[in-house]
């Protein structure tokens, strides 16, 4: 059975937040591996917050004996990726600070020419899209060769209040299976050893139900914006996804939380409600055993190599963000999964 190792998310510009997580996989007899969750203004993208970032590393190191830690880019501005074709300039600070402190690799979202709702698609094609994001990535790789690059599926692109209604969409929402190969191809051929793609199972899921609903409603589904990026191309290459195809043996990160996968009685219905299909293509982030994934699985869709799994999930009920034992919770329950007993 793959041997994985169990990290948590935290964010950096909450000091006890990070403590927290620290402490609780110390306690646990778990590696300290911490995924740095930033906000861009409130950490790195300002000189204040660089600075108080800095310091929160050099205290978290100094109570802990951190034995990885990897930073996610800052979290996309809808006034920027709406005008831009790709934030190169945040993943360039990301790369800066990571090499400054130490971390092993920088997580960057794959996206290009982002469109808020139903607003008119920016890209020509996807193809042109692929090729231009690639581009970006082989000279973001070459900016510091000893950070690894972890490029991220997103998904469905939703925004708060996750009403289906407010969202980002582009040509690469969704990092198909296929796409992954590819993308793989590419970087070999490239000679990019510092980059790798990802994926997170709660955004796999959002993009199987998309494409699974496309699949048995064409017609019905060709003037949603929501599906506008899954194309007849697209279709011809599975006549079903369910998230797990999106994982391969080579993956070495995944992001991990539940989510709401719709089975195919209910994307077959022609008047499928409006809040189900939401539900679908938002819920992301939940504990380990709210959603309905089937996490018995995926063990078996990695490969022989030790994984790093990182828990993603939004506090329960009654709990916050510095105490989440909905995020812990989940981490034994994943932990139990791949033959690892309870530390605690």
């Amino acid at each position: 059975m793959t041997n994985a190792v169990f990290a948590l998310k935290a964010a950096l510009a909450d000091p006890a937040q990070l403590e927290a997580r620290a402490a609780w996989l110390a306690r646990a007899g778990r590696p300290i591996v911490l995924e740095l969750h930033t906000f861009g203004a409130r950490d790195i993208d300002t000189a204040a917050g660089l600075a108080a970032s800095r310091a929160t590393v050099a205290r978290l190191r100094e109570h802990h004996a951190v034995e990885r830690l990897i930073v996610h880019v800052p979290v996309q501005q809808v006034p920027v990726v709406t005008q831009v074709d790709f934030d190169a300039g945040q993943c360039q600070r990301a790369i800066a600070f990571a090499a400054e402190i130490g971390a092993e690799a920088v997580v960057i979202h794959r996206y290009f020419d982002l469109v808020f709702g139903d607003g008119p698609p920016r890209a020509f094609s996807k193809p042109e899209a692929i090729r231009r994001f690639n581009a970006i990535i082989r000279d973001l790789a070459r900016l510091a060769p000893e950070i690894r690059l972890l490029v991220e599926n997103i998904g469905h692109y939703s925004l708060l209040p996750r009403d289906g209604r407010n969202y980002l969409s582009g040509p690469l929402d969704h990092f198909f299976p296929w796409e992954i190969s590819a993308f793989r191809r590419f970087c070999a051929q490239e000679g990019l050893a510092n980059v790798e793609p990802f994926v997170d199972v709660a955004h796999a899921t959002l993009s199987a139900n998309l494409f699974n609903r496309r699949k048995l409603h064409f017609t019905e589904t060709a003037d949603d914006p929501r599906f506008a990026w899954i194309t007849p191309d697209d279709l011809d290459q599975a006549e079903w996804l369910a998230p797990f195809d999106f994982v391969d043996p080579a993956m070495s990160y995944l992001h991990i939380s539940d989510a709401c996968l719709l089975d195919a009685a209910e994307l077959a219905e022609p008047n499928l409600p409006e809040p189900r299909l939401v539900e679908g293509i938002v819920s992301e982030g939940l504990e380990i055993g709210t959603g309905n994934l089937p996490f018995t699985r995926l063990p078996e869709r990695l490969g022989q190599g030790t994984p790093t799994l990182v828990l993603e999930v939004e506090p329960g009920a009654g709990e916050t963000h510095v105490d989440n034992g909905a995020q812990l919770r989940s981490l034994e329950r994943l932990a139990a999964l791949f033959g690892q007993a309870p530390a605690v």
